[in-house]
């Protein structure tokens, strides 16, 4: 599978999730899953972040516009990985991820 670099960010909303119980699994090159938000009263293209069934926050606002058009057409072409975890800052900037761009038929 070839894949492409797209963007990267920490994840918003972090602090107000389940991501303080999930931190201590998490581990870098963890895979994640993205969700449309479609019912989200602040934000129209909303992207969640989840760890297995734990909520972690969101794509940053600034970020998800394009991804969520995407999904929401149904392509399935996006990897969300963990690249950094840094427990001593805020919890607002703990976990950084990746977002790319996967082509299945490539090998």
């Amino acid at each position: 599978m070839k894949r492409e670099f797209l963007k990267s960010f920490y994840i918003a909303g972090f602090t107000y999730y389940e991501g303080a119980y999930v931190f201590p699994e998490l581990k870098i090159g963890d895979k994640l899953k993205l969700n449309c938000d479609k019912k989200n009263k602040h934000d129209d293209f909303a992207v969640e972040i989840n760890y297995k069934n734990n909520k972690l926050g969101f794509i940053p606002q600034n970020e998800n516009r394009e991804i969520f058009k995407l999904l929401v057409m149904g392509y399935d072409i996006f990897e969300c990985v963990v690249q950094q975890l840094a427990p001593e800052n805020h919890p607002a900037e703990q976990v950084r991820v990746g977002i790319f761009i996967i082509d299945k038929n490539k090998k």
